[in-house]
């Protein structure tokens, strides 16, 4: 069996893995790094050169583990994107984490209509990062000749072509969700430039061979694939949905809790939750939210890390588990806790929402664990409860992918929170999903549907019953009635 490498690139570390999928998922983790983020003329940028040595680093770690490498995919956060001039990058990609992207967005919502952008779109958010770059350096856009997405870029600096693979194209809110092309008519009205957007290219595409130069170790017969390279999308190919059970939570920094289906969901209802239509696997439609997720514990963490407090992952779970039950509960959708997962600020957040709310406010740090793990539980499963209703889909179970997997607490708290059994696993559903991905690509398995039969049958998931009980339910109504309603994205 071939031996496929999978890079997986997310906002704060990147991943090299290797593996096969054959009597087993065998899947090792080769290199592991910060991604590195620095400041350019006062803005947040991807360091080109600093991400490609350190893949290169982690494809000599494959080789120097015995292994010949047939394939490798990218995947990484959504929305950034680099421009070319003759082969050229013109410049570091501006990072989607840098707040002044989002700008300018009352002046774009002056000539576009939000609703109108759904409409076109399929998408609840605006397409921040293109307008705002384009306003700020119009120069560089009138220099380039090519747009090439974050992780196609990479790839380029590999040895691939530039491109743009269309499930990261649809992330940067500017392709009509049911043709899969660009939405020019949308573009025009904005007066933004179309002639540098490529002609979107399907996961599954062999885009080149790795630049023999790049390596001494590494040969130069290394496919470069695409897969679907937004790491949500990735991690897809790694659930195995039934038509019952189209329930998803990807938890990471962000959480994302949808439902996958066959057809967008663009109406008043998924407007109003607000959600959003992304591409999925197969052509399926990932139909979600995006909420801050575990970046909110993480900040936490980074303070009482400072501070000299408690802060080590597991004492703190073993804290929250001992502390009061829905003592304090926080909307993790108000615009204090977006903020906060870009600023950091998240223990005053937890202080001004339930000062304002005249809740108890946590003081320790197992207080605050339990408050944001109850949150987290409690906003996911009353987003879930407004994505089945705008799409009439239902679902029996909870598919639970990413780092949440492992925390026990918290998987529970789900189950109980959404009233679904939860099935947790695969912990790198998005490093398997890119794997499955190649494998697709080269005929080693004949469809999605058979690498999800693959995962479902191969890997050990862990099952999570709900527990409702009178506090639960106090807590879900208490919560519905403060927030469920509000639309804050």
């Amino acid at each position: 069996m071939s031996v496929r490498v999978a890079v997986d690139i997310g906002s704060s570390s990147g991943k090299v893995y290797y593996g096969t999928v054959d009597e087993g998922v065998e899947i090792e983790e080769a290199h592991r790094f910060e991604t590195n983020m620095k400041t350019e003329d006062g803005r947040l940028v991807w360091d080109i050169e600093y991400l490609t040595q350190e893949i290169r680093a982690g494809l000599e770690a494959v080789v120097a583990d015995g292994e010949s490498i047939d394939s490798l995919a990218i995947d990484t956060t959504a929305c950034d994107f680099g421009l070319l001039e003759d082969g050229e990058l013109l410049a570091n990609p501006y990072c989607y984490l840098d707040q002044s992207l989002y700008s300018k967005d009352e002046e774009l919502l002056e000539t576009v209509a939000r609703r109108d952008i759904f409409s076109s779109t399929g998408h609840n958010g605006l397409p921040s990062s293109y307008y705002y770059q384009y306003q700020t350096h119009p120069e560089l856009f009138e220099r380039a000749d090519t747009l090439v997405a974050l992780p196609q870029l990479l790839s380029y600096e590999l040895g691939a072509k530039p491109t743009c693979e269309t499930s990261f194209g649809v992330t940067f809110r500017m392709m009509d969700i049911r043709t899969r092309e660009w939405a020019t008519e949308l573009l025009s009205e904005l007066d933004l430039p179309i002639d540098v957007l490529p002609t979107p290219v399907e996961a599954g595409t062999n885009v080149g061979t790795v630049d023999p130069s790049l390596s001494e170790s590494i040969s130069d017969d290394v496919d470069i694939l695409l897969a679907p390279s937004h790491d949500t999308a990735a991690a897809m190919a790694a659930i195995p949905f039934t038509p019952e059970s189209p329930g998803f939570l990807c938890t990471g920094s962000w959480f994302i809790p949808g439902l996958e289906l066959e057809e967008p969901v663009i109406n008043d209802a998924a407007f109003d939750v607000p959600s959003s239509n992304e591409l999925s696997v197969d052509g399926r439609i990932r139909y979600l939210r995006n909420l801050p997720g575990f970046s909110l514990l993480e900040h936490c963490r980074d303070t009482w890390r400072e501070e000299g407090g408690r802060h080590a992952y597991d004492e703190l779970i073993e804290h929250a588990r001992d502390s009061e039950s829905f003592r304090s509960i926080v909307d993790t959708a108000d615009p204090l806790f977006f903020e906060a997962q870009s600023t950091g600020n998240v223990i005053e957040a937890i202080r001004t929402y339930c000062t304002e709310t005249e809740q108890p406010i946590p003081e320790s740090e197992g207080e605050v664990t339990r408050c944001l793990l109850e949150s987290l539980a409690i906003r996911t499963a009353i987003t879930l409860e407004q994505l089945m209703a705008a799409s009439e889909t239902y679902t029996d179970r909870l598919h639970l992918v990413g780092g949440g997997v492992e925390n026990e607490l918290f998987c529970q708290m789900v189950a109980s929170a959404t009233g679904f059994r939860v099935e947790a696993g695969p912990v790198e559903a998005t490093a398997i999903g890119n794997l499955l991905s190649q494998m697709n690509a080269a005929d080693e398995i004949a469809s999605y549907s058979e690498g999800r039969e693959i995962i479902d049958e191969r890997i050990e998931f862990a099952y999570y019953e709900p527990r409702r009980t009178g506090e639960w339910d106090r807590a879900l109504e208490h919560a519905v009635a403060e927030f469920g309603s509000i639309d804050s994205e």
